[in-house]
């Protein structure tokens, strides 16, 4: 089959549309939430200390995710997850949007109502590295993740510029107001998907038993362990939280305070990973994941260190910061769709999850470390230290053959 063919198949499936629908959804309103959350802790505290705390309370809660996976892959219709993690999550949003206006959002209530947040996503995450394997072939992956992009693409655009502007409009509280309002959307599509079920019908073994389970793909020296990649996690996920405080510092010291120029360093971020999800689609390089690993990687590396440098100048940094965005989206997508068409979808929230542990221990230590560093208030130091950083995970990655001969 033609790769269009592929597509129109796609087009074609009403569930698979409906789930991409309330997934998109959400993820729109991530984005909105993305934007305005560091501005907001900016706004709040005047110090970007408490930007990089509540990046650290996001990506720290995120590590729970191994912990969270077991039950998700033990749901027989992953729809439920959904249908409770997005109306929680709505209100927590709303809440941290109410407590602006009614000035009694503290920095102590911030940090519990993101970390709330960002624990609900566990659950929220772990389902979604395992829908598209119940709803598609393995050869359908990357081009469901393809014509994601193409779906969520104006509208994720749509949500970081309109975060964006309501930061500068009628400041944050707007984009947490929207951030409810999108995952409201997303709850009432979700309810209309009929996912197929996951797993055998008759029960499962315990809890203990299927989380013991789920690190036996990384306990195992076999050619296909993960604990290689996991390894290399370690290191990339220092890194996770540095676009955005790097952005937030470039907005604060560089372009002096400008939220219009954070807003269009943000975008141009999200431009590229879109654009760069769409061409993976179109490639389904299936076969080819463990090479384009260490590209992605030194290729970002290099665009971050450029985009400090053309700090002061908007279109020439945003640019930059669009391929930042465009090599992130292939490395990360290219390991998360490996997994899924690799391993059986009983299986894939516990190694998704599991494999996320390594990043999300990583990232919650980068993030307080990257914002001492952003308090310094020197782009050049903290864009040379990612920058460098990334250059390294290619020349790890590179040197790692389990890890070059991914495919699936």
């Amino acid at each position: 089959m033609s790769r269009w063919g592929g597509y129109r198949e796609l087009l074609g499936h009403r569930r698979f549309l409906l789930y991409e629908a309330s997934s998109t959804a959400a993820s729109v309103g991530y984005s909105v939430y993305a934007v305005s959350v560091p501005w907001l802790a900016l706004d709040l505290s005047g110090g970007l200390l408490l930007v990089g705390l509540v990046l650290l309370a996001e990506y720290g809660a995120y590590t729970l995710t191994f912990l969270v996976a077991p039950w998700v892959d033990r749901a027989r219709n992953k729809r439920t997850v959904f249908l409770a993690c997005y109306p929680a999550q709505a209100l927590a949003a709303a809440a941290i949007g109410w407590g602006l206006v009614d000035h009694r959002l503290g920095p102590g209530l911030l940090l519990v109502l993101v970390a709330g947040i960002s624990f609900l996503w566990d659950f929220a995450w772990a389902a979604y590295n395992v829908v598209p394997r119940l709803l598609l072939s393995q050869d359908q992956l990357f081009r469901a993740q393809g014509l994601g992009g193409i779906f969520g693409g104006a509208t994720q655009l749509g949500g970081f510029a309109g975060g964006a502007a309501l930061v500068v409009l009628v400041g944050p509280a707007g984009g947490m107001w929207l951030y409810a309002a999108l995952l409201a959307a997303g709850t009432a599509i979700a309810a209309t998907v009929s996912l197929p079920s996951a797993g055998p019908a008759p029960a499962r073994p315990s809890y203990r038993a299927e989380f013991l389970a789920g690190w036996r793909h990384f306990a195992r020296h076999a050619e296909r362990s993960l604990l290689p990649l996991g390894a290399s996690e370690l290191l990339r996920g220092f890194f996770v939280a540095a676009p955005a405080l790097l952005i937030t510092l470039v907005a604060a010291r560089s372009l002096g305070g400008s939220a219009a120029g954070y807003g269009v360093l943000f975008v141009a971020f999200v431009v590229g990973g879109v654009a760069a999800g769409v061409l993976l689609g179109e490639l389904n390089p299936r076969r080819t994941v463990g090479a384009l690993l260490p590209v992605a990687a030194a290729v970002e590396g290099v665009a971050l260190l450029g985009a400090v440098a053309f700090a002061p100048r908007v279109l020439p940094g945003a640019l930059l910061w669009g391929i930042v965005g465009a090599s992130g989206t292939v490395y990360l997508t290219s390991a998360y769709t490996f997994l899924r068409g690799a391993f059986p979808p009983e299986e894939l929230a516990r190694i998704s999850a599991n494999l996320y542990l390594f990043t999300g221990l990583a990232s919650s230590a980068g993030a307080f470390v990257l914002g001492e560093l952003a308090s310094a208030g020197s782009a050049w130091l903290l864009g040379g230290v990612v920058g460098v950083g990334y250059l390294v995970l290619a020349a790890l990655v590179a040197s790692v053959p389990s890890i070059r001969r991914l495919a699936f």
